[in-house]
Protein backbone atom coordinates (compact mmCIF):
# COMPACT_ATOMS: atom_id res chain seq x y z
CA UNK A 1 0.00 0.00 0.00
CA UNK A 2 2.61 2.25 0.97
CA UNK A 3 4.47 1.61 -2.37
CA UNK A 4 1.03 2.63 -4.11
CA UNK A 5 0.68 5.47 -2.32
CA UNK A 6 4.34 6.79 -3.27
CA UNK A 7 3.80 5.83 -7.24
CA UNK A 8 0.70 8.13 -7.35
CA UNK A 9 2.47 11.08 -5.23
CA UNK A 10 5.24 11.16 -8.06
CA UNK A 11 2.61 11.92 -10.43
CA UNK A 12 0.78 14.29 -8.86
CA UNK A 13 1.48 17.85 -7.70
CA UNK A 14 1.43 19.58 -4.43
CA UNK A 15 -0.77 22.32 -3.77
CA UNK A 16 0.19 23.66 -0.33
CA UNK A 17 3.10 25.94 -1.73
CA UNK A 18 2.20 28.52 0.67
CA UNK A 19 4.78 30.91 2.72
CA UNK A 20 5.80 28.11 5.41
CA UNK A 21 6.11 24.62 5.70
CA UNK A 22 3.46 22.45 5.40
CA UNK A 23 4.79 18.64 6.69
CA UNK A 24 3.81 15.87 6.09
CA UNK A 25 5.04 11.72 7.41
CA UNK A 26 5.10 8.75 5.12
CA UNK A 27 5.57 5.39 7.11
CA UNK A 28 8.45 7.10 9.94
CA UNK A 29 8.87 5.30 12.67
CA UNK A 30 6.04 6.56 15.18
CA UNK A 31 8.44 7.66 17.88
CA UNK A 32 10.11 9.74 15.01
CA UNK A 33 6.74 10.99 14.27
CA UNK A 34 5.61 12.17 17.91
CA UNK A 35 9.20 14.14 18.12
CA UNK A 36 8.99 15.28 15.12
CA UNK A 37 5.76 16.67 15.77
CA UNK A 38 6.56 18.14 19.07
CA UNK A 39 9.91 19.58 18.04
CA UNK A 40 7.80 21.42 15.47
CA UNK A 41 5.35 23.18 17.88
CA UNK A 42 8.27 24.31 20.27
CA UNK A 43 10.07 25.55 17.67
CA UNK A 44 7.15 27.48 16.16
CA UNK A 45 7.41 31.27 16.77
CA UNK A 46 10.73 30.45 18.87
CA UNK A 47 12.79 30.42 15.21
CA UNK A 48 12.24 31.88 12.01
CA UNK A 49 10.05 28.81 10.48
CA UNK A 50 6.83 28.91 9.77
CA UNK A 51 5.61 25.17 9.76
CA UNK A 52 2.29 22.81 10.45
CA UNK A 53 1.78 19.30 9.90
CA UNK A 54 -0.93 17.95 7.79
CA UNK A 55 -2.43 14.69 7.07
CA UNK A 56 -3.11 15.12 3.36
CA UNK A 57 -0.10 14.70 1.79
CA UNK A 58 -0.91 16.38 -1.74
CA UNK A 59 -1.15 19.54 0.25
CA UNK A 60 2.55 18.91 2.10
CA UNK A 61 5.63 20.79 0.20
CA UNK A 62 8.20 18.90 2.55
CA UNK A 63 7.35 15.00 3.61
CA UNK A 64 9.49 12.91 5.78
CA UNK A 65 10.31 9.53 4.85
CA UNK A 66 12.02 6.36 6.27
CA UNK A 67 15.82 5.56 5.33
CA UNK A 68 14.85 2.74 2.74
CA UNK A 69 11.74 4.80 1.12
CA UNK A 70 12.50 4.07 -2.42
CA UNK A 71 10.48 7.65 -3.89
CA UNK A 72 10.65 11.04 -4.51
CA UNK A 73 8.30 13.23 -4.44
CA UNK A 74 8.31 16.01 -7.79
CA UNK A 75 9.93 19.57 -6.88
CA UNK A 76 9.35 21.51 -5.35
CA UNK A 77 8.01 19.02 -2.10
CA UNK A 78 10.71 17.86 -0.77
CA UNK A 79 11.57 14.27 0.24
CA UNK A 80 13.64 13.87 3.60
CA UNK A 81 14.70 11.03 4.48
CA UNK A 82 15.17 9.95 7.96
CA UNK A 83 18.50 7.52 8.55
CA UNK A 84 19.10 5.47 10.93
CA UNK A 85 23.57 5.91 11.35
CA UNK A 86 23.85 2.43 12.07
CA UNK A 87 21.81 1.26 9.22
CA UNK A 88 25.15 0.67 6.67
CA UNK A 89 23.09 -0.80 3.81
CA UNK A 90 20.67 2.21 3.03
CA UNK A 91 21.75 3.79 -0.30
CA UNK A 92 21.20 7.26 -0.82
CA UNK A 93 20.64 7.29 -4.86
CA UNK A 94 18.83 9.89 -5.89
CA UNK A 95 15.98 10.04 -4.22
CA UNK A 96 16.01 12.13 -1.18
CA UNK A 97 16.20 15.80 -1.40
CA UNK A 98 17.91 16.23 2.40
CA UNK A 99 18.41 13.62 4.89
CA UNK A 100 18.32 13.76 8.81
CA UNK A 101 19.96 11.34 11.39
CA UNK A 102 18.18 9.91 14.16
CA UNK A 103 17.98 10.51 16.92
CA UNK A 104 16.04 13.24 16.21
CA UNK A 105 17.36 16.32 18.02
CA UNK A 106 16.24 20.22 17.60
CA UNK A 107 19.43 21.20 16.36
CA UNK A 108 19.18 18.86 13.25
CA UNK A 109 15.37 18.98 12.79
CA UNK A 110 15.65 22.93 12.66
CA UNK A 111 18.82 22.81 10.17
CA UNK A 112 16.75 20.63 7.97
CA UNK A 113 13.62 22.70 8.22
CA UNK A 114 15.88 25.39 7.14
CA UNK A 115 17.49 23.70 4.14
CA UNK A 116 13.50 22.66 2.91
CA UNK A 117 12.69 26.30 3.88
CA UNK A 118 15.52 27.75 1.56
CA UNK A 119 14.79 25.01 -1.52
CA UNK A 120 10.85 25.89 -0.86
CA UNK A 121 11.04 29.57 -1.82
CA UNK A 122 14.36 30.00 -3.37
CA UNK A 123 16.52 33.19 -3.56
CA UNK A 124 15.82 34.37 -6.61
CA UNK A 125 13.55 37.04 -5.51
CA UNK A 126 16.22 38.73 -3.23
CA UNK A 127 17.81 41.90 -4.16
CA UNK A 128 21.74 41.34 -3.13
CA UNK A 129 22.76 44.93 -2.54
CA UNK A 130 19.26 45.54 -0.50
CA UNK A 131 19.94 42.60 1.73
CA UNK A 132 23.68 43.72 2.20
CA UNK A 133 23.07 47.19 2.90
CA UNK A 134 20.11 46.52 5.65
CA UNK A 135 22.68 44.24 7.47
CA UNK A 136 25.74 46.95 7.49
CA UNK A 137 22.71 49.53 8.48
CA UNK A 138 21.24 46.97 11.44
CA UNK A 139 25.06 46.21 12.72
CA UNK A 140 26.30 49.49 12.36
CA UNK A 141 23.70 51.28 13.97
CA UNK A 142 23.70 49.40 17.38
CA UNK A 143 27.79 49.08 17.17
CA UNK A 144 27.82 52.88 17.12
CA UNK A 145 24.81 53.28 20.12
CA UNK A 146 27.11 50.50 21.93
CA UNK A 147 23.73 48.61 22.37
CA UNK A 148 25.25 45.61 25.10
CA UNK A 149 22.60 42.61 24.68
CA UNK A 150 22.27 40.15 22.46
CA UNK A 151 19.34 40.28 19.51
CA UNK A 152 18.02 37.61 17.07
CA UNK A 153 17.45 38.73 13.63
CA UNK A 154 15.29 36.60 11.73
CA UNK A 155 16.06 36.07 8.08
CA UNK A 156 13.93 34.99 5.05
CA UNK A 157 14.09 31.18 4.38
CA UNK A 158 13.62 29.97 7.36
CA UNK A 159 16.98 31.33 8.80
CA UNK A 160 18.24 33.50 11.84
CA UNK A 161 21.41 35.35 13.07
CA UNK A 162 21.79 35.80 16.92
CA UNK A 163 24.41 39.49 17.33
CA UNK A 164 26.00 39.17 20.50
CA UNK A 165 27.17 42.94 21.11
CA UNK A 166 28.46 42.58 24.38
CA UNK A 167 30.98 39.74 23.21
CA UNK A 168 30.85 41.51 19.46
CA UNK A 169 30.17 37.91 17.95
CA UNK A 170 27.49 36.58 15.17
CA UNK A 171 25.65 33.61 15.47
CA UNK A 172 24.29 31.60 12.78
CA UNK A 173 24.22 28.39 11.53
CA UNK A 174 24.36 29.99 7.84
CA UNK A 175 28.01 30.01 6.00
CA UNK A 176 29.52 33.50 6.25
CA UNK A 177 29.62 33.42 2.25
CA UNK A 178 25.90 32.86 1.92
CA UNK A 179 25.53 35.77 4.83
CA UNK A 180 27.92 37.73 2.42
CA UNK A 181 25.86 37.33 -0.42
CA UNK A 182 22.42 39.39 0.76
CA UNK A 183 20.08 36.99 -0.87
CA UNK A 184 17.77 37.69 1.95
CA UNK A 185 15.71 39.90 3.85
CA UNK A 186 15.93 41.00 7.57
CA UNK A 187 12.94 40.65 9.95
CA UNK A 188 12.22 42.50 12.96
CA UNK A 189 15.06 41.93 15.81
CA UNK A 190 14.05 40.22 18.90
CA UNK A 191 15.18 39.02 22.41
CA UNK A 192 16.73 35.76 22.49
CA UNK A 193 14.37 33.10 23.23
CA UNK A 194 15.07 29.90 25.41
CA UNK A 195 14.91 28.06 21.93
CA UNK A 196 17.49 30.45 20.89
CA UNK A 197 19.95 30.14 23.82
CA UNK A 198 20.09 26.28 22.84
CA UNK A 199 21.13 27.36 19.48
CA UNK A 200 23.49 29.88 20.22
CA UNK A 201 25.63 26.79 21.75
CA UNK A 202 25.70 24.26 18.65
CA UNK A 203 26.16 26.81 15.74
CA UNK A 204 29.43 28.83 14.77
CA UNK A 205 30.90 32.20 15.90
CA UNK A 206 32.37 35.13 14.01
CA UNK A 207 33.47 38.39 14.26
CA UNK A 208 30.85 41.16 14.25
CA UNK A 209 33.50 43.36 13.00
CA UNK A 210 35.23 41.07 10.40
CA UNK A 211 31.40 40.91 9.32
CA UNK A 212 30.62 44.61 8.99
CA UNK A 213 34.36 45.33 7.53
CA UNK A 214 33.27 42.21 4.96
CA UNK A 215 29.81 43.49 4.22
CA UNK A 216 31.41 47.62 3.63
CA UNK A 217 33.90 45.87 0.65
CA UNK A 218 31.04 43.85 -0.79
CA UNK A 219 29.16 47.23 -1.05
CA UNK A 220 31.97 49.69 -2.51
CA UNK A 221 32.53 46.58 -4.94
CA UNK A 222 28.90 46.55 -6.14
CA UNK A 223 28.95 50.67 -6.70
CA UNK A 224 26.24 51.29 -3.94
CA UNK A 225 25.24 53.94 -2.88
CA UNK A 226 26.11 55.43 0.64
CA UNK A 227 24.51 58.09 3.29
CA UNK A 228 26.38 61.89 2.04
CA UNK A 229 28.50 62.78 4.65
CA UNK A 230 29.04 66.86 4.69
CA UNK A 231 31.85 67.15 7.94
CA UNK A 232 35.19 66.50 8.22
CA UNK A 233 36.52 63.05 9.28
CA UNK A 234 39.68 61.86 11.15
CA UNK A 235 40.53 58.56 11.82
CA UNK A 236 40.95 58.39 15.73
CA UNK A 237 43.26 54.58 15.32
CA UNK A 238 43.83 52.64 12.53
CA UNK A 239 41.15 50.05 11.30
CA UNK A 240 41.36 46.15 11.93
CA UNK A 241 43.55 44.41 9.94
CA UNK A 242 40.20 43.08 7.66
CA UNK A 243 40.03 46.72 6.83
CA UNK A 244 43.26 47.33 5.47
CA UNK A 245 43.29 44.51 2.79
CA UNK A 246 41.04 45.96 0.48
CA UNK A 247 42.89 48.18 -1.95
CA UNK A 248 43.15 51.80 -1.20
CA UNK A 249 42.35 51.38 2.39
CA UNK A 250 46.13 51.68 3.50
CA UNK A 251 45.83 54.81 1.93
CA UNK A 252 42.53 56.32 3.11
CA UNK A 253 43.78 55.14 6.38
CA UNK A 254 46.78 57.09 6.39
CA UNK A 255 45.02 60.49 5.05
CA UNK A 256 42.53 60.12 7.58
CA UNK A 257 44.89 59.64 10.42
CA UNK A 258 47.16 62.35 9.72
CA UNK A 259 44.66 65.14 9.50
CA UNK A 260 40.71 65.84 9.28
CA UNK A 261 39.04 65.71 5.67
CA UNK A 262 36.23 66.47 3.94
CA UNK A 263 34.56 63.29 1.54
CA UNK A 264 35.57 65.05 -1.16
CA UNK A 265 39.25 66.50 0.27
CA UNK A 266 39.85 62.77 0.69
CA UNK A 267 38.68 61.75 -2.65
CA UNK A 268 40.50 64.88 -4.37
CA UNK A 269 43.98 63.56 -2.28
CA UNK A 270 43.64 59.69 -2.43
CA UNK A 271 42.68 58.96 -5.94
CA UNK A 272 40.33 55.94 -4.73
CA UNK A 273 36.71 55.16 -6.11
CA UNK A 274 34.08 56.97 -4.83
CA UNK A 275 32.43 54.49 -3.03
CA UNK A 276 35.46 53.18 -1.75
CA UNK A 277 35.56 56.28 0.07
CA UNK A 278 32.18 56.25 1.02
CA UNK A 279 32.02 52.68 2.45
CA UNK A 280 35.41 52.65 4.31
CA UNK A 281 34.13 55.92 5.33
CA UNK A 282 31.20 54.59 6.81
CA UNK A 283 32.38 51.71 8.64
CA UNK A 284 35.29 53.43 10.64
CA UNK A 285 32.37 55.42 11.67
CA UNK A 286 30.36 52.35 12.67
CA UNK A 287 32.85 50.69 14.71
CA UNK A 288 34.24 53.84 16.48
CA UNK A 289 37.41 54.43 14.56
CA UNK A 290 36.43 57.76 13.06
CA UNK A 291 34.86 61.28 14.46
CA UNK A 292 33.45 64.08 12.56
CA UNK A 293 35.22 67.17 13.24
CA UNK A 294 32.25 69.34 11.70
CA UNK A 295 33.65 72.52 10.08
CA UNK A 296 35.58 74.24 12.41
CA UNK A 297 38.45 75.43 11.85
CA UNK A 298 41.55 73.73 13.49
CA UNK A 299 42.40 74.27 17.55
CA UNK A 300 45.66 75.55 16.39
CA UNK A 301 44.69 77.79 13.92
CA UNK A 302 43.13 80.28 16.20
CA UNK A 303 45.24 83.00 17.58
CA UNK A 304 44.78 83.55 21.50
CA UNK A 305 44.24 86.96 22.71
CA UNK A 306 47.84 88.52 24.06
CA UNK A 307 48.98 88.19 27.99
CA UNK A 308 49.66 90.97 29.92
CA UNK A 309 53.45 90.76 31.66
CA UNK A 310 54.23 89.24 34.57
CA UNK A 311 53.81 91.47 37.62
CA UNK A 312 57.57 92.56 39.16
CA UNK A 313 58.34 91.19 42.15
CA UNK A 314 57.90 93.68 44.45
CA UNK A 315 61.68 94.52 46.51
CA UNK A 316 61.74 93.21 49.93
CA UNK A 317 64.01 90.96 52.37
CA UNK A 318 63.38 87.94 50.17
CA UNK A 319 64.15 89.57 46.58
CA UNK A 320 67.33 91.52 48.60
CA UNK A 321 68.53 88.13 50.03
CA UNK A 322 67.89 86.10 46.49
CA UNK A 323 70.22 89.15 44.65
CA UNK A 324 72.80 88.72 47.59
CA UNK A 325 73.38 85.21 47.63
CA UNK A 326 72.49 84.54 43.54
CA UNK A 327 70.32 81.59 44.35
CA UNK A 328 68.12 82.19 41.43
Amino acid sequence: MAAFTGAILLHRGFDGMGDGLVIGTQDIAQKDQLVLRALVRLLEGGVNIRARFSEQLTECNVVFVPGDWPYRFHAPCITVRVLDPDDTAVALGQTADLTVATPLRMTNVIAVLQSATQRVHGVSQFDPVKGQRALFELLGERTRTAERRRAVVPISAGQQIVFDFVQQLVHTSMPMEVLLSGAYTLGEPHRVSPVEEELIRSVPAHSLRNLLWNLAMRLAQSGASAPLRTGHYRLLRWPDAIGLTAAGHPRLAALLTSRALSYEQVCTSSGVPEATVRWFLEACLALGLAVDEGNAAPAASVKKPPQPPAAAIPPGWLGNLRERLKLW
